[in-house]
């Protein structure tokens, strides 16, 4: 396809356009050849950044990439047998590609807002795919994948905004004070601390999602406590959080020369096990000994699982960052 635009949102709306004529066969071809490129690009783009919660973003994008192509070519091989993926003659999603230096928070902003148009391509990719399509195993697979690709614009969407938002209050992970701090969605504070334990802090993390899960993309000194009322390995009752206070103290005094972080996530169902002056008494014990000792309190919660006046104490006590 030729065209001598360069504004990538016309090319894609373009492609799209050629994309509603094509054969099934035309579209997964295309398709196969979309996950490639990605692949591709979120691995260069990896390369390049230098803040590591983009690159881990990156990383994760580039190998889901691969992930959808595999599937993709299975599909193939079982629909059209000893044939090979045609050559479509259009430009795959990163129509153009951004490669940017990394060197300011303008090239991140840039770089996201371009990967959130290139994942809504995508995925309207493989709805015009699903919508065609005859086969039903074609037609689940792409809207499978037209799924997954909503899923990468929304995670996309929130480092972005977690970004800008620090931009704004000119916060950065190299210049961040000691305190508490608040984040209303996880991924954005999974992000965030990816970033400040790079700077070697060591993390306490008590939390109540998978622990596997919440480690992915983590590396460093991390200790994971998982608040459940099933017993297991490195667990605690909510019931139990406020006998931890002193180990935790002894965490933080440990390691106030260099500092340290301790995460604690879903403030509002500790809220409901503990009540929510138990929950405030807890948190505000763990945010002062943090201040005291060079360190950070991290923590998530959802407006709505307050009333107003709970959540404006809440907000006066830790800093609302995203």
């Amino acid at each position: 396809m030729e065209t001598n635009s360069k504004d990538p949102k016309e090319i894609m709306e373009k492609v799209i356009e050629r994309l509603k004529k094509a054969s099934p066969k035309e579209l997964l071809s295309y398709a196969i050849r979309n996950e490639v490129e990605e692949a591709k690009y979120y691995a260069r783009l990896a390369s390049r950044a230098k803040r590591l919660s983009v690159k881990a973003l990156f990383l994760k994008m580039s190998e889901e990439s691969r992930e959808h192509e595999a599937a993709l070519r299975d599909l193939f091989r079982k629909l059209f047998p000893g044939e090979k993926p045609l050559i479509v003659e259009l430009p795959p999603v990163e129509v153009a590609p951004l490669y940017p230096k990394f060197a300011s928070v303008e090239d991140y902003i840039t770089a996201l807002e371009y990967c959130m148009e290139s994942e809504l391509f995508a995925k309207r990719t493989y709805e015009l795919l699903g919508e065609v399509a005859e086969n039903k195993e074609v037609r689940e697979l792409a809207l499978s994948l037209a799924a997954m690709e909503e899923e990468h614009y929304q995670e996309i969407k929130k480092v972005y905004e977690l970004i800008k938002a620090m931009s704004e209050k000119n916060i950065a992970p190299s210049n961040i004070r000691p305190g508490g701090y608040l984040f209303t969605d996880n991924v954005k504070a999974k992000y965030f601390l990816i970033d400040i334990v790079s700077r070697g802090f060591p993390l306490k993390a008590l939390i109540r999602e998978n622990p596997e899960k919440f480690l992915e993309g983590l590396s460093g000194n991390v200790e994971v406590v998982w608040i459940t009322k099933t017993k297991g390995k490195n667990s605690v009752s909510p019931s139990e959080l406020s006998s931890m206070s002193g180990e935790l103290l002894k965490f933080l005094e440990e390691n106030s020369e260099r500092g340290s972080v301790l995460f604690l996530q879903n403030l509002g169902y500790i809220a409901l096990e503990l009540g929510f002056r138990e929950m405030m008494d807890f948190l505000l014990y763990l945010k002062d000994s943090a201040v005291l000792h060079n360190g950070y309190l991290i923590a998530t919660a959802v407006p709505e699982a307050f009333d107003k006046k709970e959540w404006a104490i809440l907000t006066s006590e830790l800093e609302l960052i995203s």
